[in-house]
């Protein structure tokens, strides 16, 4: 899957057209040589059998975009509560004392700032590995500031809660990172392409049942079908295309910390 999430989209888009098309063509030949001028009882049952492999076709196009529009949802949420973990923790680290506070607040201003890089340039691999690891460092140094803390002042460190406040913001990094990867599965996508190749199949020989090529509604069931399949592609690539994760919430919280010092 991480192959096929790499593709241009324009590149799946004009495959599946075409793939999509060549199933028209292929099944009107079909329809044509084979069951032109069938009686009506067996067009009558064709045609119910095609039925139901169309309400299948939009069955499965339903959940699939229902699974897609959920984990979009899901990224988008762990931006927000992404966030809002960073945010608390650098406020909590301003109640230990310094080097400790000056270390946790240093690392996660650098954090926030790595993390949208990584958004951003997340797409090239070798920029991607940079930022997985320098975001790594910057939380490690986080913890490694917090059990400074504890060692010199527990108390201190117990009345702040920045304990729970740093593992917080440790434990979504992961879920973040998780949710990131977390794409349709692999079969799932093969059953879609094969499904829509099937229907259009279908749609091609009702045609040459007919002796004629609808080539109209050939091509607006193909388009329609090929937008559903988009929009589900797109929701899975949270990097790519025009469905993206907002990472409003991140970008405040930078502002927030190249603001004036408090």
């Amino acid at each position: 899957m991480d192959a096929i999430a790499n593709v241009p989209m324009w590149a799946l888009v004009t495959g599946l057209l075409a793939l999509m098309t060549a199933a028209n063509e292929c099944g009107f030949r079909l329809g044509r040589r084979y069951h032109r001028g069938e009686p009506e009882p067996a067009r009558a049952v064709s045609t119910a059998l095609k039925g139901s492999v169309f309400g299948l076709v939009a069955l499965l196009l339903g959940f699939s975009f229902s699974m897609t529009a959920s984990r979009h949802e899901a990224r988008r949420k762990v931006v927000l509560d992404e966030a809002n973990a960073v945010g608390t923790c650098y406020l909590r680290g301003g109640l230990l004392a310094d080097p400790e506070r000056a270390r946790i607040r240093d690392a996660l201003r650098g954090y926030v700032a790595v993390r949208l890089e990584h958004f951003e340039k997340g797409l090239d691999p070798e920029e991607y590995r940079r930022t997985s690891r320098e975001m790594d460092r910057l939380l490690a140094e986080v913890w490694a500031a917090v059990e400074a803390a504890t060692r010199k002042n527990p108390e201190a460190v117990r009345t702040s809660q920045i304990v729970p406040a740093a593992n917080e913001v440790l434990d979504l990094s992961s879920t973040r990172a998780w949710a990131t990867r977390n794409h349709l599965p692999a079969p799932v996508l093969v059953l879609l392409v094969a499904s829509v190749a099937v229907a259009s199949l279908l749609m091609g020989h009702s045609s040459g049942q007919a002796g004629k090529r609808h080539t109209g509604l050939w091509a607006a069931l193909n388009v329609l079908l090929v937008l559903v399949l988009f929009v589900v592609l797109d929701f899975d690539r949270p990097r790519r295309g025009l469905i993206r994760v907002d990472h409003t919430p991140l970008v405040e919280l930078k502002a927030s910390f190249d603001g004036p010092p408090n």
